[in-house]
């Protein structure tokens, strides 16, 4: 019997069962018309499936970027308590460090998720204003807003790419259902051109290519 194709089957074997379908109608005179028929879907299916490998692509090199610039935030956040501590111990009477990280070292906001950490991080920038321009520590305020802005930017992109990964899997579901019901649509037509038997023959089975590997080298033994 003739394996339909459903919802649960991947785009790869959308296009593999079709294309082998339109080989068979290929070989059988009368069958054109099939072809005819299901190409436009398959090679609709296959744009909408490259394009959504690739927008899963930009949408790993968004997260990509955004796991960076955290670890570049990470980096600013360590070497601001780091030149706290100096300052401090340099300075003593005057605890710039407890000032900056009022809730313990700088450990417990990396921990924090990437939104809160940025947020955090606006803290620490507002600190180190309020230490006056002339502060030595006045002079991380500036590539500590750099870092800021690269994760922000980097929380918007992924989140712009998400958006396009769920649009163009939407697409390809779309695309999939044309060809499942094109693909019945030939299999029901066929039917009443060369009957149930034979119109079999122009579609692929769902039998296992390892139970047809089994079957044949029982033939040839």
């Amino acid at each position: 019997m003739a394996g339909k194709l459903n919802d649960a089957m991947s785009s790869e074997v959308h296009i593999n069962y079709s294309i082998r379908h339109t080989r068979r109608c290929k070989q059988t005179k009368g069958a054109e018309i099939f072809v005819t028929n299901i190409n436009p879907l398959i090679t609709d299916l296959e744009v909408k499936n490259t394009a959504t490998k690739k927008e899963r692509l930009l949408q790993d090199n968004a997260y990509d970027d955004l796991i960076f610039n955290e670890g570049g935030l990470d980096d600013r956040i360590r070497t601001i308590s780091d030149g706290a501590k100096q300052y401090d111990r340099e300075n003593p009477g005057l605890p710039v460090h407890k000032l900056l990280f009022p809730n313990g070292g700088y450990s417990i906001i990396l921990r924090f998720s990437i939104v809160k950490k940025a947020d955090a991080a606006e803290e620490i920038k507002e600190r180190i204003k309020s230490l006056g321009q002339e502060h030595s520590l006045s002079a991380q305020i500036t590539p500590l807003e750099e870092s800021i802005g690269k994760v922000r930017t980097s929380l918007a992109d992924l989140q712009q790419a998400k958006t396009k990964v769920r649009t163009a899997v939407a697409n390809e579901e779309v695309s999939q259902a044309n060809l499942r019901k094109q693909y019945e649509f030939n299999y029901l037509d066929a039917i009443k051109m060369f009957g149930k038997t034979f119109a079999n023959r122009l579609f692929p089975q769902t039998v296992s290519k390892k139970k047809i590997e089994e079957e044949v080298a029982v033939v040839d033994a």
